[in-house]
């Protein structure tokens, strides 16, 4: 981590293979400049879900890069609130780095200072851990690689999409066909989703 604030610099990097990025306990101070870099390994995808941003809108700002340095492709840039009303809130953005590397770099001007920010990295983990609805599965074609297995009513790149929506009111208005086009067949006096 590099991080200066007020002329004092430290520097130390993230390797463990997941942990949790933040600005401290309190609110972050006036013309803070921090930045840290997060190393997996080249080509291991690297994914930042923001549990928790609130910095002074368009005025204090979070940006992430897909490499090791500010010259890496630009893939992100926060700034204002991102609070989840409830767990797992899916507005909370999930960014994700294909090199193998993030670099995040966040400053602060002088006037207001919020909460800051929680951030919880991985890296070559399954997306939003197929959100709870499959299991991670490493790849055959790809080693270093992982994807969600989704149980047999979800799909989705994160499991997170069902197959039938409410589950067709099962048992009463209907049931959810898993055979074929995977769609829900209605009672009699029900139609479409039921």
């Amino acid at each position: 981590m590099t991080c200066i604030i007020e002329s004092v610099t430290e520097f130390c990097g993230l390797t463990e293979p997941s942990g949790y990025l933040t600005d401290g306990p309190i609110n972050y101070k006036y013309k803070t400049k921090c930045t840290w870099l997060i190393e997996g390994y080249p080509n291991a995808i690297l994914r930042l879900r923001f549990n928790h941003f609130a910095t002074e809108c368009s005025w204090d700002h979070m940006y992430v890069y897909d490499g090791d340095s500010i010259y890496a492709p630009l893939i992100a840039v926060f700034s204002g609130l991102i609070v989840p009303e409830v767990r797992g809130n899916e507005t909370v953005p999930e960014v994700v780095t294909i090199s193998g590397y993030a670099l995040l770099h966040f400053f602060s001007d002088a006037a207001y200072n919020l909460t800051g920010f929680n951030i919880f990295y991985s890296i070559n983990s399954c997306p939003n851990n197929c959100s709870g609805h499959g299991k991670c599965t490493t790849s055959v074609s790809i080693p270093s690689r992982v994807y969600c297995e989704c149980d047999k009513y979800w799909k989705g790149e994160a499991c997170d999409i069902p197959y039938c929506k409410a589950n067709c009111g099962s048992p009463d208005h209907g049931y959810c066909d898993l055979t074929g086009e995977k769609l829900c067949v209605c009672n009699d006096s029900w139609q479409d989703s039921c």
